[in-house]
């Protein structure tokens, strides 16, 4: 009966059973003092009385607070005990529960605490077998870094990919000694300055970087990297970042035997395409006597091929060459007005043959920039034969050039087809061209746009676009005022 009484009731309980105790004392005191009345007692007597009841009393206070002090201490001690149990993540022994009082209950609480800590232990222990199963069967190397720079973690490809003797002698090491990258350039001997590493960057902005490096082992051997690292972030804070690194030399190896490959097929293309556009003309001419109806037809159909093939191989060409870095960029003081009048003067008969309008409007005050004017002109030019190719009669085209901030920004607007939404993420690779283009314009090689973003980017400067179907373009593309870099090479575009 005791055990299932609530604390409060057991205490209630002592505290009455005292009151009891101290009123039959009282009871007894009084029928002793009423007894003296009738009979004789001396004074030795009713001392010895009231004495011997005060002992009483407090022998039984004392015997009951040393029992509730007793029962109070284990009690506190079995949950005490329970409580550091759990603590320190033993989830083996639960807590005795020997009564129904707000002790036991309290025991019992703990208890269900337990199991379910002792449940999500097993489901964090799960998921981290599962997390270091999937880290280690990655064919790419991970490293994860604090907001320091600190690697935290590194998988077995990341050990071996860069020259480390085991997962424990990277852990702990400021990423910046153990991932020195350098430029793309295998000569370089310098590693990247701090501000432009991967790691660094992604910790100091935020934002997620992801570029391709050389890498140096310590035996000297060299090989390319594409390192991806992403910040990871809280309440708005980069508390740290996950870097992946992917071995890409035999890949840039083979994208550069292909990119030579075309450069050699297409090169060894043009002289037979230029013989047969100079027959070709010449039967045209008439050189080799006047042709008759359908001799015209054909020899203007193996015209007007030959020139399409021309095209591709060029572009092929010049595609090939930027890819290999053997364009050579030659800045000079270049006024953007001047350069676009001039190519839309040469575009001219074909605005004037579609009866479409053409107004150029540049910044009065935009100054000369150092451009490789070749370079930028295949741009413009690209960019405004596309507009009066896909363009309808009759339509509006559009080119503002002007200054905001460093940037010079060139805009080449037109009330054409548009680009539908569904494909406008594929807009820059090669060989694309939009459903709705091909339908109304069966020319063109969908290497036009690509070949200008490669331009534009190797500049400093990035393009972007909007369009809407059946509504129109726009083109954007930046220029750093700095202008561009001179770089050495070996050619120059339909060189």
């Amino acid at each position: 009966m005791f055990r299932k009484m609530s604390l409060q009731a057991k205490m209630i309980f002592a505290f009455l059973s005292l009151t009891l105790l101290v009123d039959a004392g009282s009871y007894y005191l009084i029928l002793v003092l009423d007894h003296s009345n009738n009979l004789t007692l001396t004074a030795d007597h009713l001392t010895v009385s009231i004495a011997t009841f005060a002992v009483l009393v407090s022998a039984f206070a004392v015997a009951l607070g040393t029992f509730l002090a007793i029962w109070l201490g284990r009690s506190i001690s079995k949950l005490k005990g329970g409580a550091e149990r759990i603590a320190d993540g033993d989830f083996s022994r639960p807590i005795p529960v020997n009564s129904e009082d707000d002790f036991g209950k309290l025991a019992l609480a703990f208890n269900a605490m337990a199991e379910r800590h002792k449940d999500a232990y097993r489901r964090l222990a799960v998921e981290r077998q599962r997390d270091e199963a999937i880290l280690q069967s990655m064919s790419e190397g991970l490293l994860a870094v604090d907001e320091n720079g600190t690697v935290v973690l590194a998988n077995d490809v990341a050990v071996a990919l860069l020259d480390l003797e085991s997962q424990e002698a990277a852990i702990g090491k400021d990423s910046k000694t153990i991932l020195k990258l350098y430029s793309q350039n295998v000569q370089e001997t310098k590693p990247l300055p701090l501000k432009e590493q991967p790691v660094h960057s992604a910790l100091s902005t935020g934002r997620a970087v992801s570029d391709i490096f050389a890498f140096h082992k310590v035996s000297g051997e060299k090989f390319l990297l594409n390192v991806s690292a992403n910040p990871i972030r809280l309440d708005e804070k980069t508390i740290g970042a996950i870097l992946v690194v992917r071995d890409v030399t035999k890949e840039r190896e083979i994208d550069r035997m292909k990119t030579e490959f075309i450069s050699l097929a297409s090169h060894q293309l043009r002289t037979p395409l230029s013989a047969i556009k100079w027959f070709s003309e010449m039967l045209l001419s008439g050189d080799a006597g006047k042709l008759k109806g359908d001799q015209v037809d054909f020899a203007q159909n193996i015209a007007d091929s030959t020139q399409r093939m021309i095209e591709l191989v060029n572009s092929l060409l010049n595609i090939s060459r930027i890819e290999s870095g053997r364009i050579m960029v030659t800045p000079q003081p270049t006024d953007l007005k001047e350069l676009v009048s001039g190519i839309v003067s040469d575009l001219k008969g074909k605005t004037e043959q579609k009866k479409q309008s053409l107004v150029i409007s540049v910044h009065q005050d935009l100054p000369k920039i150092k451009l490789d004017p070749r370079l930028i002109g295949q741009v413009y030019l690209n960019l405004l034969t596309n507009a009066i190719k896909y363009t309808p009669k009759g339509g509006e085209i559009s080119v503002f050039i002007s200054r905001k901030g460093d940037q010079v920004i060139s805009q080449v607007t037109d009330n054409g087809y548009g680009i539908p939404k569904d494909q406008q993420d594929r807009v820059f690779q090669k060989f694309f061209r939009a459903a709705n283009a091909v339908k109304v314009e069966t020319d063109g090689t969908g290497l036009g746009l690509y070949l200008i973003k490669a331009v534009i980017e190797s500049s400093g400067g990035k393009i972007w676009f909007e369009s809407e179907e059946g509504k129109g373009t726009t083109f954007w593309f930046s220029i750093p005022m700095s202008g561009m870099k001179a770089k050495k090479g070996e050619v120059t575009l339909d060189a």
